[in-house]
């Protein structure tokens, strides 16, 4: 019985039901996922560093609507890891891996910082496998960060002796808990630091063109206050061909924890336009 028979299977007993699993991908990485909820595909992809967690207020209110699909993206959370330096090419073919696995053929998608730029080249890649798409604190290359963050990122170090090494409001301390999910100590944390922060410091890198041919129904979001540049958004809601944009007042880069009734209503009015 294929995973999407059991899943049917489990909906005679619950109303919201819950199907957590894995995959291996082609290059060996485990990707730990879950679905939840009937109806429509709907992929929530997380922020970088993080895990589905993070979205646990997204996954549990859109579940009431959508068949959700929550992944731990490749060597965050639960999922393991690789001696391949993680790319957002290579999330986005996780994610069409994990939609193969699950026999969809075709789904929307909500991303948040990370999970919004793989969801934007995945929507580029594969453009026939995505309905609607929402991304929140994204960008599409990495200009639009200052040489002097691209630089400090390359140089990134960590010291859990430090003071608020660990602290959970700060960065990187608020993914300690994350990391941990899959990991059972914090002895290569600092490597798993710089392997992200050099993706940060070297990419996305999409060009003008290769964003105006994103036919996608999309919808941009973004904080107006300590989050991406505000004038980068607005130049790729107007380089996308189909975009709707969305400036959420008082809000960050981390909306869905800050204002999720006011997310959730922009995007639930977007995905069932």
């Amino acid at each position: 019985m294929n995973l999407l028979k059991s899943l049917l299977s489990f909906t005679l007993v619950s109303t919201t039901p819950v199907f957590a699993d894995s995959f291996k991908t082609s290059d060996g990485v485990i990707i730990d996922y879950e679905v939840t909820g009937e109806g429509a595909p709907l992929v929530l992809l997380h922020s970088g560093m993080m895990s589905r967690e993070d979205m646990r207020g997204q996954i549990d209110y859109f579940s009431k609507f959508f068949m959700v699909i929550a992944p731990d993206s490749r060597e965050q959370g639960r999922s393991s890891s690789s001696d391949t330096q993680i790319s957002y090419e290579l999330m986005a073919g996780d994610v069409i891996g994990l939609l193969d696995h699950l026999n969809v053929d075709k789904a929307s998608f909500f991303g948040q910082s990370d999970g919004g730029i793989t969801a934007l080249i995945l929507s580029h890649s594969y453009p026939q496998r995505v309905n609607k798409l929402a991304i929140h604190g994204a960008v599409y290359n990495k200009d639009a960060y200052p040489a002097s963050q691209r630089e400090g990122w390359e140089n990134i170090t960590w010291d859990e002796n430090a003071d608020g090494a660990k602290d959970p409001a700060g960065f990187p301390g608020m993914a300690i808990s994350h990391y941990l999910l899959g990991q059972s100590d914090l002895s290569a944390f600092e490597g798993h630091i710089q392997e992200m922060a050099h993706m940060w410091a070297t990419s996305p890198n999409l060009s003008k063109a290769d964003v105006s041919n994103i036919q996608t129904p999309t919808l941009v979001i973004v904080g107006d206050h300590w989050d991406i540049s505000i004038a980068h958004t607005v130049e790729m809601h107007e380089t996308l061909p189909n975009s709707e944009l969305f400036i959420a007042p008082g809000a960050t880069h981390f909306i869905h924890q800050e204002k999720p009734d006011l997310l959730h209503k922009v995007l639930h009015d977007f995905l069932m336009q």
